[in-house]
């Protein structure tokens, strides 16, 4: 489960540098958090309509933010101050929110900081240049020539490098991204970025991982494919696999 939530800037860069990794939330408005769970990822978009992705971690309900701060503590709950007295008193001072928890209690929100989704493609190519590292594993294999990252239908990120061997018992970056993927409980992908080691340029799937990816879902034949990332150019799967056979 994906959710949009709305959140200052101040909160946002903190969240993005890692010295704020809890969120508190009220009640307010249509929003029930007690329905957020582990795994669950939050988009927040900030003033300026900048997007970033965590992922819950963890998420705990209080009946008062005393509470909530006693045990929880003030150091990566809140952005503006470390004291514990003026963290109670802006809490509480934020719209609708002392109604609120007075009457359902206060969560605090543990994430994780994973992505900006404002421009998701140079961000799958950022993951790509991460693990991208071309070496020689033994006499017999050589591997990381290529990275590839996948963006999954629930918002994850998966990545994997190409594995080359003398007997052709390698496989490609997009599989082991996708093993990662599927490892990890999915098959459904929206958007795939895959480089080379020369001048990470950008390259295409081949035709065995184009096989598989179709395979894995039919709703992969909508997924997008980066061709160009200055211009942002794509290309869907299913114009790579025209008049496919299944």
């Amino acid at each position: 489960m994906i959710y949009e939530l709305n959140l200052n800037d101040r909160a946002f860069e903190a969240i993005i540098n890692k010295t704020k990794r809890v969120e508190i939330r009220a009640n307010t408005g249509n929003h029930n958090y007690g329905n957020i769970r582990y795994g669950d990822l939050i988009e927040f978009t900030n003033s300026i309509n900048r997007k970033i992705v965590c992922k819950v971690l963890e998420i705990n309900h209080y009946d008062t933010v005393e509470d909530l701060l006693t045990l929880e503590g003030t150091k990566y709950t809140t952005s503006s101050t470390n004291d514990y007295q003026q963290a109670v008193e802006r809490i509480y001072a934020l719209n609708g929110y002392k109604e609120s928890i007075k009457k359902s209690g206060v969560y605090a929100i543990h994430i994780e900081y994973l992505y900006e989704s404002t421009d998701i493609w140079y961000e799958l190519y950022k993951k790509c240049k991460q693990v991208l590292n071309g070496r020689t594993i033994s006499d017999s294999v050589d591997a990381g020539g290529v990275a590839a990252a996948i963006l999954t239908q629930k918002g994850n990120i998966f990545t994997g490098v190409c594995i080359d061997t003398a007997c052709s018992l390698g496989f490609c970056a997009e599989r082991n991204a996708i093993g990662n993927m599927i490892t990890n409980g999915e098959e459904e992908i929206t958007k795939l970025v895959c480089i080379g080691s020369h001048d990470d340029n950008i390259m295409m799937p081949c035709g065995a991982c184009r096989e598989l990816m179709l395979q894995l879902s039919n709703k992969n034949k909508n997924m997008q494919i980066l061709t160009n990332l200055e211009t942002k150019s794509t290309i869907c799967l299913e114009d790579l696999m025209p008049k496919w056979w299944k």
